[in-house]
């Protein structure tokens, strides 16, 4: 029997990270290094000065990384500190405000395979994520630095030589710490660029892996604002005269090193003097012309007055040499990670629908648990860009005209929603090679998912939501539009129709959805296809204040928009006889106001009918479209809960009631029945009825105690049936079972 053949040792890697003030940033970074998929890492954070929360972040983070504090605002000695404490064969630097793609380590370890080769640097993309902030990097002498997008046609030579941006940057830590680190000249500015050029006249070799991507957010300094303008020039210009002294000797004469200097400073003088002319503070101006001259001045002088970088001191090198390594404990290992893509055009925190909040406690949930989760959603503001929140990839796009044969092929299905659907696909296959995505899933609301179901081999969800047709008989505004409803709503009724035929995974969530859908299209979904998991959702209660009240008040709250669908008419009519009977009722209704019913919107027309009577409108609150943070405080204030919608496909808000402990008033249609049970939870009535509606609010204001009972049953229920945890479990069992 043939020996198998050797693989390649899997070196250690030590990831530095230099902080200071950056603590929301550092939190993100941190957080996008559990999704990583190499498997043998440590992580080293190199804080300071800071003065925010920057050491409570890190607590928070104890488990994964190692601390240390640095006492100087100087990032070359913050990094020298992390050098001296490293044990991993590699080192890495990124910065505190960028995020790895999870293959980055895996593709910038790979060369060193090679023992030739010494330094490895990736591509880095810009604040969007879409764009490249700069792939091939080569400086000169002087510190000048130009990004090219292939390396056709670059000459390296003695003067020209890769430049690896400080926030993608590795080496071989034996190499590093026989340079020294890094010169501790260089406050800021140009640190990695000396430490590149100083490896480079050694003659070792350096390579850029072009996938070994990482997204560069760009956070606010002490440095420079959000908006890049610096806020002093001292350190840049000291570590640029410096530079310029220290390695544009070695090529040029003194006198053409100085006259470069003076003339970068006449340079920086004027574009300094040239902020006056955007409204800048002119005693500001002076000030940072005054920088550029004395931070010049210095670099000169130190350039002449050190004998060489200010390195590594032997008492830094033994005080890290007694630390260990710390291995980065991944959540998961990669090969037992869920790879997965959820569609929603709507995703917190920009939109509020149900289906955006579902889809956030599904991301959010999996990645805590160590899965790689990407969702893709509608961009709000006109151009497309990638977002890293609470460990989840957030992908918003703008959608373009897809083409000819895909709105034949999927016709009749009106071409806006081909569109939608063709733009997901298409960043699908954008991303695919680097997220390579296990399992796609979508609502068939708007036939998100559609393309990727026919066009893609990766196996494709479709999740039940309320469909056009079960919105139909409640959506005026579409009964009311002849040719919408014949060029739009129709024929998505008819795609619908075929969309669940052909779909060969049904993610439903509610039994009272799919016995809808049945009926309502006149098919059968086979069992084999359909798997139910209802809806979950995380305890949000911890630390919420209740919003301000009088005492002895009953706050009744509607949550939901202000439409037909919603019942918020059967409400609206119930409410100016309940006030009447009980003085001490108000009731709040959150939720978008300006969906227009017949001329007027259900505010407007509220508002105008009892205009006269100044009571009911005191005690009667339109809110309009909340805050998440405001919306958990009302639910914390109310003390009953009501929803009448006349069709809800499951009914999250009833979950979000319970889980204050909140007794509900619902109706008895779609999946509610299956979230509250009548005298248990809260009262289901049979239709949606006015005068029902109004009977079970009047009882839960009179009852008290059965308000109490109902309100500890239902956190109960919650707890026990629709905590997040619970959906996360079966939807883990349902895709891996797809896979298998």
């Amino acid at each position: 029997m043939k020996s198998p053949l050797p693989t390649a040792p899997v070196l250690s890697v030590s990831i530095i990270i230099a902080t200071a003030n950056r603590a929301e940033s550092l939190d993100r970074t941190l957080l996008s290094l559990r999704q990583i998929r190499y498997p043998n890492f440590e992580v080293l954070v190199v804080d300071g000065p800071s003065h925010d929360n920057t050491a409570e972040i890190a607590a928070k983070h104890a488990d994964y990384i190692r601390y240390i504090p640095c006492t100087r605002a100087n990032l070359s000695a913050a990094r020298n500190i992390g050098i001296a404490y490293a044990k991993g064969d590699i080192i890495v630097f990124i910065d505190d405000d960028a995020i790895p793609e999870p293959d980055w380590l895996d593709l910038l370890v790979a060369p060193y395979q090679d023992p030739n080769i010494i330094s490895v640097g990736g591509f880095i993309r810009d604040q969007a994520g879409i764009d490249f902030q700069c792939k091939y990097v080569v400086a000169d002498r002087y510190g000048n630095s130009k990004s090219y997008e292939t390396l056709d046609g670059v000459t390296l030579d003695s003067n020209n030589y890769f430049s690896m941006t400080g926030t993608n940057f590795s080496t071989r830590r034996k190499n590093l710490v026989e340079i020294g680190g890094f010169d501790e000249e260089f406050i800021y500015f140009l640190d990695e660029t000396d430490v590149n050029l100083r490896m480079a006249d050694r003659g070792w070799e350096a390579v850029v892996v072009p996938k070994a991507e990482i997204h560069h957010k760009f956070a606010a300094s002490h440095m420079r604002t959000a908006a890049r303008v610096p806020r002093t020039m001292y350190p840049q210009l000291r570590s640029k005269a410096y530079f310029c002294c220290v390695h544009g000797l070695k090529t040029n004469s003194l006198e053409a090193v100085l006259e470069y200097i003076a003339h970068y400073v006449d340079l920086e003088r004027g574009w300094k003097r040239g902020l006056l002319n955007m409204g800048a503070d002119p005693a500001t101006v002076a000030r940072l012309i005054s920088e550029v001259e004395r931070g010049a001045a210095d670099g000169v002088r130190d350039a002449f007055g050190h004998s060489g970088p200010l390195s590594i001191t032997d008492a830094l090198a033994a005080e890290g040499a007694a630390t260990l390594y710390k291995l980065f404990p991944l959540p998961k290992p990669a090969h037992d990670r869920l790879r997965i893509c959820l569609l929603s055009q709507d995703y917190p925190p920009v939109g509020t629908g149900g289906i955006g909040q579902w889809t956030r406690e599904v991301a959010v949930g999996l990645a805590a648990r160590g899965h790689e989760v990407t969702v893709i959603a509608r961009s709000e503001t006109g151009f497309p860009y990638i977002d890293f929140i609470e460990g989840v990839w957030v992908h918003r796009i703008v959608v373009k005209a897809a083409s000819t044969e895909l709105r034949a092929k999927f016709s009749p299905i009106p071409h806006t929603l081909i569109d939608y659907s063709a733009a997901l696909y298409d960043e699908i296959e954008r991303v695919q090679e680097r997220r390579r995505f296990q399992i796609i899933s979508g609502p068939i609301f708007d036939f998100e998912s559609l393309v990727a179901l026919h066009e893609s081999a990766i196996p494709t969800i479709v999740s039940l939501h309320t469909t056009y047709k079960l919105g139909l008989p409640f959506k005026s505004d579409w009964l009311q539009n002849p040719s919408y409803l014949r060029n739009h709503v129709q024929p998505a009724i008819a795609g619908e129709g075929e969309l669940l035929v052909s779909a060969p995974h049904i993610l439903a969530n509610s039994h009272g959805i799919v016995r809808d859908i049945e009926g309502g299209y006149d098919l059968t979904i086979d069992e084999d296809r359909l798997r139910m998991v209802p809806h979950g959702f995380s305890d949000l209660t911890a630390g919420v204040v209740p919003l301000p009240r009088d005492e002895g008040e009953v706050r009744v709250l509607f949550v939901g928009r202000l439409e037909p669908r919603k019942g918020v008419d059967l409400l609206l009519k119930a409410i100016p006889a309940l006030l009447m009977r009980y003085p001490h009722l108000r009731f709040d209704l959150v939720g978008d106001p300006d969906q227009v019913i017949e001329g007027k919107t259900y505010k407007d027309r509220f508002i105008a009918e009892h205009a006269n009577n100044r009571d009911v409108l005191a005690r009667t609150t339109f809110h309009g479209q909340a805050s998440r943070e405001n919306l958990l405080r009302h639910y914390a204030t109310c003390d009953i809960f009501v929803a009448p919608s006349r069709y809800e496909s499951f009914g999250l808000i009833f979950i979000e009631a319970m889980m204050f402990g909140k007794p509900s008033i619902g109706v008895a249609v779609g999946g509610v029945s299956e979230v509250i049970t009548d005298g248990i939870e809260g009262i289901l009535i049979p239709e949606p009825d006015e005068k029902l509606l109004s009977n079970s609010i009047e009882r839960l204001v009179q009852e008290h105690e059965t308000r109490t009972i109902f309100g500890s049953n239902a956190r109960r229920s919650f707890e026990e049936k629709f905590h997040v945890d619970k959906m996360l479990d079966s939807l883990e069992v349902y895709y891996s079972s797809i896979l298998k």
